[in-house]
């Protein structure tokens, strides 16, 4: 393939961190308009984009994310190495070796510094013009109002009584619909979905909740089981939400009743639900509502028992007792496998990408980072006192044996 000419490199260059400057500004504007972004984005734009590329990822049973991932890490390895390598391959001097042979001669030190800089400088280019489209197809709702605002929760100060209160009814609850959906003791938990079928159940109930600034109706590109959920294991990831392709892919390593929960956390993504702890809270909303798959209710009810759990952490021995007196067997085998496969995980990798992590978050104005999948609990609380009676309460008369 022929090399593009200077003139039209510099004008690549110069177009690459031009559209980076721009999605910035872009991005900085949105936040003073929270409103505005809600009304002309949210509502108007990103329906539209999300429901092509759903379409267009529709279409394959995989995940192009991994595949497109997988094939841009392949050639930029390959480009590099061969820069580094090939590009300096120059014909000695003398003509060559007495056996005929053309030696490589070693780059020198100022050649391989101006190389490295035309390679960063490209680099950049190239993550200016991948912001900006970012940008465009989906990270302009970071500056949506909060949902705790979409939704009017009472949000407010929570004492120690209260949270104890309300962990041991939801602790009571999830045991209760462990029952109701007929799982074992004994064992881990299974979820009787498969993929499609989850996607599906978790679709109609997004569709049945009716979340303020929800693309609506339409087709979504279903929940795809990650190729490489060993990889995302290792990096602590659980699921990933890939707004270029507007894919929910999600991690199948770890027990069932955390990947139902997190596939409705990726579709909370998908339906432009940023912020990860909002993204918990809305798939917990969707799951807990909803009637038809007792396992999703399950999921739903195990997941904010498991987060309320841990906040009354530092309460009195008793209080802390009695809340965890009524997490059932059933529910706390499956608890135990779930934190017995992080723990395998834990690692240098794990922390790094955590890392990661932490900083897109404050990058994109979220200043907990990556604790702000603490937010769930806050909002939790909310939605446990906008209720005059819990959704488990409802759905059976029978009595914890």
């Amino acid at each position: 393939m022929r090399r593009p000419s200077p003139r039209r490199q510099r004008i690549l260059v110069l177009a690459g961190l031009g559209a980076g400057a721009v999605g910035i500004a872009l991005f900085q504007g949105a936040l003073t308009a929270p409103e505005r972004v809600e009304s002309l984005y949210t509502t108007g734009i990103y329906p539209l984009v999300v429901r092509v590329f759903s379409f267009l990822s529709g279409l394959v049973p995989f995940s192009l994310a991994e595949l497109f991932t997988a094939t841009a890490a392949l050639f930029v390895i390959g480009r590099i190495t061969w820069r580094f390598t090939g590009r300096f391959r120059q014909p000695a001097p003398s003509g060559g070796t007495p056996t005929g042979e053309t030696p490589a001669r070693p780059p020198a030190p100022r050649a391989v510094l101006r190389r490295l800089a035309y390679t960063a400088v490209f680099a950049l280019a190239g993550a200016g013009a991948l912001y900006a489209i970012f940008v465009v197809v989906w990270g302009l709702n970071y500056a949506r109002p909060r949902l705790e605002h979409r939704l009017d929760l009472p949000v407010g100060q929570i004492s120690e009584a209260e949270l104890v209160r309300l962990t041991s009814r939801v602790a009571a609850d999830t045991t209760r619909f462990h029952r109701l959906a007929g799982l074992p003791t004994a064992a881990v938990s299974r979820n009787p979905l498969g993929f499609a079928d989850l996607s599906a159940a978790i679709d109609e109930a997004y569709a049945a909740i009716d979340l303020p600034g929800d693309p609506g109706p339409g087709r979504m590109s279903p929940v795809k089981p990650a190729v490489f959920s060993g990889l995302m294991s290792r990096l602590g990831i659980s699921g990933i939400f890939v707004p270029f392709t507007g894919e929910p892919t999600v991690n199948t390593g770890p027990p069932d009743v955390a990947v139902a929960f997190t596939a409705a956390h990726e579709k909370a993504h998908q339906r432009a639900i940023t912020h990860e702890g909002e993204a918990s809270f809305a798939a917990y909303l969707a799951l807990s509502r909803q009637r038809q798959h007792p396992y999703l209710s399950y999921a739903a009810s195990f997941f904010a028992a498991r987060h309320l759990l841990a906040a009354v952490r530092n309460a009195e021995a008793e209080d802390r007792d009695r809340a965890w007196a009524a997490f059932g067997p059933g529910p706390r085998r499956d608890l135990d496998a779930l934190n017995a496969f992080w723990a395998q995980h834990r690692g240098m990798v794990r922390g790094a990408a955590r890392r990661v992590n932490d900083s897109y978050l404050r990058t994109m104005r979220i200043p907990d980072g990556a604790r702000s999948y603490g937010t769930v609990v806050r909002l939790l609380i909310a939605d446990l006192r906008q209720r005059s009676v819990p959704p488990a309460a409802i759905t059976t008369d029978d009595s914890e044996g």
